[in-house]
C-alpha cells in the first residue's frame, strides 16, 4: 500500500516537473538571451477595436538577438537590442508597446510582421528603431498585414530603404514621428489612413505614399502635423487623396532637372481637400490630380517652378484662402470653377488656365504640356475675391469663360503677345465685378451675350498709377495700356471720366459691351478689328 501510495507522488511529482519545464518553454520564444515574460492580464479596452483583455500579456527586456513572436498577444518591450529585430508570425491579432525601446538591426528590418491578423504598436515614451533594410524586406518597421500605430509617445526612424511599409492597410492613430528615410518615409500598399499625429519627414524618394494599382491605392489624412522634406513628391496617392484637416509643411523636389516626379500633393485619381493648412514648396506642381481637384477650405501659401494647382479634369475652390506665391501657371484644368474664398495668384505664364494651349502655354521645365491642343473647357466664376499678377495671360480659356459673381482684378502682361483676358470660344458676364489691365496688342473684350455693362479701353502709349471710373477705383501693380472694366455701377449711355495716373479722358458706354473686341484708341472712338482667334 505504501508502496502505491510513493509511485503515485513520484507520478503527480513527474507530471508538475513536466508541466513547468512546458510552460517555461512558452515562454521563451527566442533563441537568444532575451526572454519572454508572462505576466498577470491586467490590460484593458483601449481605444481601438479590439478588447485587449481577452489576450495574454508578455514583457520582453530586450538585450541581444533576434526576438520572435509566434502568439497573439500584448507584449511590453523596453530595452536595447544592438544586432537584431523583432519578428511577428501569428494567425491572430499581436500589439507592442514600445516603452523607450531601442532596435537596431544590420541585416534587415528592425521590426518585421511576416504573418498577422493584425498588429497594433502603441508608443510610450520615446523609441528609436534603425535599419539596415534589404531590397525584399525594404523598411525599418515591415508588414505583410495591417498595421496600426498609435499612443502618446515618440517613434524616431533611420532606415537606408523606406520607414514604414505596409504590404497591406496602414493606420497611424496618433504619436509623434520623426523618420529619415533613403526611399520613402512612409508607404502602404492598399490604404494609408492618418487621424492624428506630428510627423517629421526626411525622404530621398516620396515622403507618404500609396503603391496599389489594380484597387484602394487611396491616403486619408483626417488630421495632424506634417514636415515633409522629399526629394520626389512629398504625399502621392496611387488611386484619391483626401485631406479634411491639418498643418502641412511641404518641400518636394531639389532640381528641375530632375526626370522623376517632385509635386507637393498628387494623386492618380482625385485630390479633396475640406480644410486645413498648407505650405508647399515644390519642383512640380504645388497640388496634382490626373482627374480631379477640390478644394473646400483652408489656407494655401504655394510656390513651384510649375503649376500652383493642376488637375487633368476639373479645379473646383469652394472656399479658402489660396496665395500662389511662385509659379509657372497659376492654376490649370480642363474645366476650373472658382466659387469663392480668396485667391491670389502670382504667375510667369498664365494666371488662371483652362485647357493649356497650343502655345506651349503651361509648358515648363522643358516638359509637354497635358494640354496642348484646343479644349471645350470651361472657366466658370460664381464667387470669391480673385487677383491675378500674370506674366503670360490672365484668365485664359481654350473654351469659353463665364463669370457671374466675384471680384476679380488681373494685372496682366506688359508684352504685346499676351492679354490680360484669352479666350477661343465666348466670354459670357452676368454679374461679379471684373477689372483686368494689361497690353493692348491682344487684348480682348467679353462677348456680346453678355449681360452686364463692361467697357474695354486701350491706351495710346503706356500708362501706370491708380485707375478710376465714376465709383470704381483700382491700383495695379504694373504698367497698362488695355483696361477692362466690367460692373454692375457702371450705366449704359452714361459719360465718365476715366482716369489713369495723371491722365484722363472722357467716355461713354454705347452699349452693354463697349469698345469692340481691341477697344477704344480715343474717347468714342472705337477700333474695328476683326475676331483674332487663337494665336
Amino acid at each position: 500500500m505504501k508502496n502505491k501510495r510513493k509511485i503515485a507522488i513520484a507520478i503527480l511529482i513527474g507530471f508538475v516537473v513536466l508541466g513547468l519545464l512546458l510552460l517555461i518553454s512558452s515562454k521563451i520564444e527566442s533563441p537568444s538571451s532575451t526572454k519572454i515574460i508572462e505576466t498577470d492580464n491586467k490590460e484593458e479596452k483601449d481605444e481601438s477595436e479590439i478588447d485587449w483583455s481577452d489576450y495574454k500579456v508578455y514583457n520582453i527586456e530586450l538585450s541581444s538577438g533576434n526576438v520572435s513572436i509566434t502568439k497573439a498577444g500584448v507584449y511590453y518591450i523596453s530595452g536595447t537590442l544592438k544586432k537584431g529585430m523583432i519578428t511577428i508570425e501569428t494567425n491572430d491579432n499581436v500589439k507592442l508597446v514600445l516603452d523607450k525601446v531601442t532596435i537596431t538591426s544590420k541585416s534587415g528590418p528592425a521590426i518585421y510582421i511576416k504573418e498577422s491578423k493584425g498588429v497594433y504598436i502603441e508608443l510610450k515614451g520615446e523609441s528609436t528603431v534603425n535599419a539596415n533594410a534589404t531590397t525584399n524586406l525594404d523598411a525599418a518597421i515591415y508588414s505583410k498585414a495591417d498595421l496600426y500605430l498609435y499612443g502618446e509617445g515618440t517613434l524616431n526612424i533611420k532606415s537606408n530603404y523606406d520607414g514604414i511599409t505596409s504590404k497591406d492597410d496602414l493606420y497611424l492613430l496618433s504619436g509623434t514621428y520623426d523618420i529619415t528615410a533613403d526611399k520613402d518615409g512612409i508607404k502602404g500598399k492598399d490604404t494609408v489612413t492618418i487621424q492624428n499625429g506630428t510627423y517629421t519627414i526626411t525622404s530621398k524618394e516620396d515622403g507618404i505614399k500609396t503603391t496599389n494599382e489594380e484597387e484602394k491605392g487611396e491616403i486619408v489624412i483626417e488630421n495632424g502635423t506634417f514636415k515633409i522634406t522629399s526629394s520626389q513628391d512629398g504625399i502621392q496617392a496611387q488611386s484619391t487623396l483626401m485631406i479634411e484637416n491639418g498643418t502641412f509643411v511641404v518641400v518636394a523636389g531639389t532640381t528641375a532637372s530632375s526626370d522623376e516626379s517632385q509635386k507637393g500633393l498628387k494623386a492618380q485619381k482625385s485630390v479633396t481637400i475640406k480644410n486645413g493648412t498648407y505650405t508647399i514648396t515644390s519642383v512640380d506642381d504645388c497640388i496634382h490630380s490626373n482627374e480631379d481637384v477640390t478644394i473646400d477650405a483652408g489656407t494655401y501659401e504655394l510656390s513651384t517652378n510649375d503649376d500652383a494647382i493642376h488637375a487633368d479634369g476639373t479645379v473646383t475652390i469652394k472656399d479658402g484662402t489660396v496665395q500662389v506665391i511662385k509659379s509657372y501657371e497659376g492654376i490649370e484644368g480642363f474645366n476650373i470653377n472658382l466659387e469663392g474664398g480668396t485667391i491670389n495668384v502670382v504667375a510667369s505664364d498664365d494666371g488662371v488656365n483652362v485647357g493649356g494651349g497650343k502655345d506651349s502655354s503651361g509648358t515648363a521645365n522643358g516638359r509637354k504640356d497635358a494640354f496642348d491642343q484646343d479644349s471645350g473647357g470651361l472657366l466658370n466664376i460664381s464667387g470669391g475675391t480673385i487677383y491675378v499678377n500674370s506674366g503670360g495671360d490672365g484668365l485664359d480659356s481654350n473654351g469659353s469663360i463665364k463669370v457671374s459673381g466675384g471680384v476679380i482684378h488681373v494685372d496682366g502682361p506688359t508684352n504685346n503677345g499676351n492679354g490680360a483676358l484669352d479666350y477661343n470660344g465666348t466670354f459670357e458676364i452676368t454679374g461679379g465685378e471684373l477689372i483686368a489691365v494689361g497690353s493692348s496688342g491682344m487684348a480682348q473684350n467679353v462677348s456680346s451675350s453678355s449681360t452686364q455693362n463692361t467697357i474695354l479701353v486701350n491706351l495710346s502709349s503706356q500708362a501706370s498709377g491708380d485707375i478710376s471710373i465714376g465709383s470704381i477705383s483700382y491700383s495695379p501693380s504694373k504698367s497698362y495700356q488695355s483696361i477692362l472694366i466690367s460692373s454692375s455701377s457702371l450705366e449704359l449711355n452714361h459719360e465718365y471720366t476715366l482716369t489713369t495716373g495723371s491722365s484722363s479722358q472722357t467716355v461713354t458706354l454705347t452699349s452693354t459691351v463697349t469698345g469692340g473686341e481691341n477697344g477704344m484708341m480715343n474717347p468714342g472712338m472705337m477700333n474695328q478689328g476683326g475676331n483674332r482667334g487663337r494665336r
